[in-house]
């Protein structure tokens, strides 16, 4: 017995006649007919009982009308569900961003690919080189992390390519200082890091990951440094000590606490990459469908209006 064979009956089940089914069915009568002839051979039973006024169920009838509803819901559900898979619309995606990525940045790269709510999204936060373990250990689908200062035709982060994961660039920005805006630098519109603030606070090597080299390449090592172990615990040390400043990617300065100000900077720097690795094994169709959208989102103006150069 075939899907279309118990699609059919149920038609003739429902409508209570040939003629009428087939019309349903978008089919004419005579096909039908021989379909529902030979299901009845085919079961060994009678299955409908003819009269003028269109057709009863038998009891082997009702039993396999009944049976049948069933079956074809199923397999429409199972249909629904492989294809919604197999697009990407359902599923589960991990992804695991570094200490210092920007949590709007993650979250923009979520909406843009309109996940959908069949999509179970997890999203955890961890030190760059576990962010790499977690991809490279199944335990996440993607990470998130800042890549360190390179020159062209460098291996940019040796540690994805050692655990043979793929990655790509997502967001370029420049750094930005912020400082609180009771702080006598904050008046200008830009800082001049030969003039900021005596006291820099910036990301611990274990939570900075590579943004820590790219401060350090563009502060120095001169200025008095303390370390924090977060970004938020950055920003509230800023905020504490007054005159202080801490030099992070101009996608943190889109959400600043009260008190603190972002300020662009006189001197040229690097732009500090964030990169997405993943596993080039891995088939979740989610993850794909959001490697495509995430790889194909232009740079947006990150340091913002506000912050542009007059």
């Amino acid at each position: 017995m075939d899907v279309r064979a118990m699609e059919c009956f149920v038609a003739v089940a429902d409508e209570g006649s040939v003629s009428r089914a087939a019309s349903v069915l978008q089919m004419t009568q005579p096909p039908l007919t021989v379909r529902l002839q030979n299901l009845e051979r085919e079961l060994g039973v009678p299955l409908l009982v003819r009269h003028g006024r269109g057709v009863d169920l038998t009891a082997a009838g009702r039993e396999l009308a009944e049976r049948a509803r069933r079956v074809l819901t199923e397999l429409a559900a199972a249909t629904e569900t492989v294809r919604t898979i197999g697009q990407g619309t359902r599923g589960r995606l991990t992804v695991v961003a570094g200490h210092s990525t920007s949590p709007g940045l993650l979250a923009r790269l979520a909406a843009g690919g309109d996940l959908g709510p069949d999509v179970d999204l997890r999203l955890d936060c961890a030190p760059d080189r576990l962010a790499v373990e977690q991809v490279a250990q199944h335990t996440a689908h993607a990470g998130l992390l800042h890549l360190p200062p390179s020159s062209p035709g460098t291996v940019r982060h040796r540690l994805v390519r050692a655990r043979g994961l793929e990655i790509a660039v997502v967001a370029r920005e420049p750094l930005v200082a912020i400082l609180s805006a009771a702080a006598p630098a904050s008046r200008r519109d830009r800082l001049d890091l030969d003039d900021a603030p005596a006291l820099r606070v910036e990301l611990g090597a274990q939570a900075g990951g590579a943004l820590a080299e790219h401060v350090r390449a563009a502060a120095g090592t001169a200025t008095r440094s303390v370390s924090a172990g977060s970004v938020v615990q950055a920003l509230a040390i800023v905020e504490a000590a007054g005159d202080a400043y801490c030099l992070l990617p101009a996608e943190h300065s889109r959400q600043l606490p009260d008190g603190l100000v972002a300020r662009r900077l006189r001197q040229h720097t690097g732009v500090v990459e964030t990169g997405v690795c993943w596993r080039p094994d891995d088939d979740n169709p989610v993850l794909h469908r959001f490697l495509r959208v995430a790889l194909s989102t232009p740079e947006p103006n990150v340091l913002g209006p506000e912050l542009t150069r007059r």
